[in-house]
């Protein structure tokens, strides 16, 4: 990889440390100002802010009715994704746990990239906190799998594509330039270096 372009990934990756810093930042200061907190993995709310949520959270029936009738008719076949994506949780967290010993490669923890906490919220019914709660498992399934599939790539074929790929993850910039049988061979002694020492 050429220097600048290490350059600019380095400086990508200063400049999103220094973002998640600000952004952390600012999510303290929102629980501060919407009054909860974290304790212990879980999240506390005060009590005016439990009787502002009470208050504002909209019953099943109106919201039924304010409902478009073609929402209403295809959301079953919203929910019916379920079945595919627990199998897909289910497959992938199987593949990782039988897999991944066996090769030296550090599991993905599943619980940072599913989030289950919006349907906590007392302002939401019991529909809209069903569907928060599908929601966030549903792109938490993904993004899980996305990084199990990156560190399987990583370890089974660093190899950039010949074309350029939109959405790559993390690690693709650091993967040898297609083309590069020399730098695909030293990087691959690279990385099993890096795993016999972890």
């Amino acid at each position: 990889m050429g220097n600048e372009v290490s350059k600019i990934i380095s400086r990508i990756a200063e400049l999103e440390a220094e973002l998640e810093r600000e952004l952390e930042a600012k999510l303290q200061e929102k629980r501060r100002e919407l009054k909860y907190s974290l304790d212990k993995g879980r999240v506390a709310f005060e009590r005016e802010a439990c009787a502002l949520h009470a208050r504002l959270r909209q019953g099943l029936l109106s919201y039924l009715r304010e409902s478009s009738l073609p929402g209403l008719l295809v959301s079953p076949l919203v929910y019916a994704l379920a079945v595919p994506l627990i199998l897909l949780d289910a497959s992938v967290s199987l593949f990782q746990a039988v897999c991944f010993p066996v090769y030296g490669i550090a599991k993905v923890e599943r619980s940072r990239y599913i989030l289950l906490d919006r349907g906590h919220l007392g302002y939401l019914n019991l529909i809209e906190r069903f569907n928060c709660n599908y929601c966030g498992y549903a792109n938490g399934v993904l993004a899980f799998l996305r990084e199990v599939a990156s560190r399987t790539e990583q370890y089974f074929c660093p190899i950039k594509h010949a074309f350029r790929s939109a959405g790559t993850h993390s690690r693709y910039h650091d993967f040898a330039d297609f083309g590069d049988a020399e730098g695909y061979r030293q990087l691959l002694a690279r990385l099993s270096e890096r795993r016999r020492k972890a």
